[in-house]
């Protein structure tokens, strides 16, 4: 078996996560590491040094996107491709959404888990 992709996962349903965690895992290709606070998640990124970092959007305490801004700015994790999740939008309108507020990969929560593994392909072999 090959070296697996190292993921966090930072989202404040554990229920999502637990979900998440399984189905990539169940690929053989993932490792998923996950936190439900998300004011802990600069630690845990930084801790794990992940393949991608997964952030939920909207979350108590710091938003998804602060987080993947701070990661961007500290030369220990702007290598860290970030991939963003969304339930506040449908699959088609994450996509509109990601071109208006210049996240180049957003996937809405509600999209089938193939297409959350094909973006997180795309972006550990980039």
């Amino acid at each position: 078996m090959g070296l697996q992709t190292r993921i966090v996962l930072i989202d404040d349903d554990q229920d999502a996560c637990e979900l998440l965690k399984l189905q990539l895992e169940n690929t053989g290709r993932m490792s998923v590491t996950y936190n439900t606070n998300s004011d802990d998640a600069l630690a845990v990124i930084s801790r794990e040094l992940p393949d991608i970092a997964i952030l939920d959007i909207n979350m108590p305490g710091t938003h998804g996107v602060a987080i993947g801004s701070t990661l961007a700015a500290d030369t220990a994790t702007s290598a860290i491709p970030i991939l963003y999740l969304t339930g506040m939008v449908s699959p088609d309108e994450a996509e509109e959404m990601a071109e208006g507020v210049s996240l180049p990969s957003l996937i809405s929560k509600g999209s089938p888990i193939e297409e959350l593994i094909a973006a997180i392909d795309t972006l550990t072999t980039a």
